[in-house]
């Protein structure tokens, strides 16, 4: 499945929720909690993602076949949550195809609606790292 199709899932899933403010509290209630532990060998200062209010990790593993793996970890919820639906979309997915696959998902589930301006450019700050990450792996 590509990451296009993986989003597209992920917003039919939550879109079952029509009003906004119940989904997003839906998401930060138990997205989270899908997600791996995150591994504490990346819990560095260089994978620190900038200009997020609270502090957020990202980090990224290349398989041999050229795909990915995402991984983050935040200190506030809301952005943890936001995160694994981040890694839900991404992980499995080539260079390419991260590249070419918007996060659409924040705005057709209005999760920016929900969001301070803060918060929000954290969120494009964890789209711009992990553009970085898969561009330079390693």
């Amino acid at each position: 499945m590509s990451a296009r199709e993986r989003q597209d899932l992920l917003v039919e899933d939550y879109g079952l929720i029509e009003n906004s403010f119940e989904r997003f509290q839906l998401i930060v209630d138990t997205a989270h909690s899908t997600l791996a532990p995150y591994p504490e060998e990346f819990r560095t200062d260089d994978r620190l993602v900038p200009g997020c209010v609270s502090r957020v990790w990202l980090a990224v593993r290349e398989s041999d076949d050229g795909h990915f793996t995402v991984m983050i970890d935040s200190e506030a919820p809301a952005l943890k949550s936001i995160g694994v639906l981040f890694c839900r979309v991404y992980s499995g997915a080539t260079a390419r195809e991260i590249r070419e696959t918007e996060p659409d998902f924040i705005e057709r589930l209005a999760i920016d609606r929900h969001l301070t301006p803060t918060r929000l450019r954290g969120v494009s700050q964890i789209r711009k790292v992990l553009l970085e990450l898969v561009t330079n792996p390693g």
